[in-house]
């Protein structure tokens, strides 16, 4: 994985006038291809767009007791105590989009997420004006039990494949909303998502896609969520299609009369990404099992 994420990320450290560095990867961890992929790119992304012209950004993987360790460092600017404590909030950047480097603000939240799922855990440690280093450890390959259609993946990573094809449809007219779950599908490598901003338009979207899953905001432009549901309903094209709610509004009324019309389930926003990941993967699965015997 290794080898695989660093030519992905050459072309933005060139630009930034950064020198990549693979250092020892050794041990093998027990982890989600997609994800882990992910996690590394998105590490390897800001070591080299927070970091110096002419500095450095290095990746290596140790064994450590029953867990293997991979670090991403740089030379950067490194962070204060307060920056840390806020490091995995999102949306916050701490200050940096006022220098003009792009990002979302949601980039390490989503990677905490990951690496939560995969029974690990990230850590960073940074000094201000030296750089910072990011740490995830993983439960190590060889001292777990795997399933047997785990396969050895390249450089320091064993997969545990949860591989789902499937196509999502979100109904939402909010672009910021939009973005994040766009970013928490990409972790599952099989599954595809496209957004309309109305009711109307997601719809029609819906008859002719005839995605796996259909997500909805409840407060559109042109009319609410009851009413697209209504309406998938009516047409024999998603007569069928599970639908889930996603909300702000969290009191239990809302909840209660959205599952009595016949949502599967209710997630509420501001979006948390580890039950939004372990939510989409029960349905996926439910879904998957009811094809499968029906």
């Amino acid at each position: 994985l290794v080898s695989e994420a660093i030519p992905l990320v050459t072309p933005l450290a060139r630009s930034f006038g950064v020198t990549l560095h693979r250092g020892r990867i050794a041990g093998v961890a027990c982890a989600d291809r997609t994800r882990l992929r992910q996690v590394l790119i998105n590490l390897l992304s800001n070591a080299i767009k927070y970091n110096r012209r002419g500095g450095d950004a290095t990746i290596e993987a140790e064994v450590a007791d029953a867990s293997v360790a991979l670090r991403v460092r740089d030379t950067g600017r490194g962070l204060t105590p307060e920056q840390r404590n806020h490091l995995f909030e999102p949306f916050n950047r701490l200050g940096i989009e006022r220098e003009g480097i792009e990002g979302t603000g949601i980039g390490l939240a989503i990677v905490k997420a990951l690496v939560d799922r995969m029974d690990g855990s990230i850590t960073v440690t940074s000094e201000p004006g030296v750089g910072t280093v990011f740490e995830v450890k993983l439960p190590r390959g060889d001292a777990v039990p795997v399933a047997n259609d785990v396969a050895p993946a390249p450089s320091a990573a064993k997969t545990v494949r949860v591989e789902r094809s499937g196509q999502l449809l979100y109904i939402e007219d909010n672009p910021i909303n939009v973005m994040v779950v766009e970013e928490l599908v990409a972790s599952h490598s099989g599954l595809a998502i496209v957004s309309e901003p109305t009711g109307e338009r997601g719809v029609a979207r819906a008859r002719a896609l005839r995605p796996d899953l259909i997500l909805v905001d409840m407060q559109l432009p042109d009319f609410d969520g009851f009413e697209v549901l209504r309406r998938l309903r009516a047409q024999p094209e998603t007569a069928d299609t599970p639908c889930v709610v996603l909300s702000a509004n969290a009191m239990p009324e809302d909840i209660a009369r959205a599952l009595a019309a016949g949502f599967v389930d209710y997630w509420t926003k501001p979006i948390n990404f580890n039950a939004f990941l372990a939510s989409l993967d029960n349905i996926l699965e439910r879904r998957e099992s009811n094809l499968r015997s029906g």
